[in-house]
């Protein structure tokens, strides 16, 4: 579904569409690159190719991005690190301290500079889950996972909203 809207008379139309599953948004505000999203309006600048959108009850969105990585069986890599970081709102040196490095250590591995290490990630796994206020049995089943695989850049992970409204994974990174 594809149409124009008329901002000033002497701007170029806007190009709105919906998303969906064949096409979905690429929604690069959540600082990953893999999330994608199904059943919002976005617009588009035909001169520019700028895409955007007003996401609808984001920080329900946001919410279920940062369990599906906490629950996710491949390692964690830099970016969603710094994703659950930010979701948790805490500052770099701040959760470098919680984490048991310093911040200098922490910065290399969000940065990329750094191999993270499998207890670190454990740890970030578990304050998120814990300060996340994820369910006990949420929480107990990311304390019992190993975590083996590499990761897959293009496993994407795709959200729509369901009945109520609340946002939902329909795929996700394995």
């Amino acid at each position: 579904m594809e149409s124009l809207r008329q901002e000033d008379a002497g701007k170029m139309a806007l190009t709105v569409r919906m998303a969906t599953e064949a096409e979905p948004y690429h929604f690069t505000g959540s600082g990953l690159r893999n999330v994608y999203l199904v059943g919002v309006e976005y617009e588009v600048d035909p001169a520019t190719g700028m895409q955007s959108a007003a996401i609808p009850c984001l920080p329900n969105l946001m919410e279920a991005i940062g369990k599906v990585l906490v629950e996710k069986k491949t390692p964690l890599g830099p970016d969603e690190l710094r994703f659950l970081r930010k979701r948790l709102r805490f500052a770099s040196k701040a959760f470098a301290e919680l984490v048991g490095l310093s911040s200098e250590q922490y910065s290399r591995i969000e940065n990329g500079a750094a191999k993270v290490m499998p207890t670190v990630e454990r740890v970030v796994r578990l304050l998120y889950a814990t300060l996340a206020k994820l369910s006990p049995d949420e929480s107990e089943e990311v304390a019992k996972t190993r975590w083996t695989a590499e990761l897959n850049q293009e496993e994407r992970i795709v959200a729509c909203r369901d009945e109520d409204n609340r946002w939902v994974v329909l795929r996700q990174a394995a």
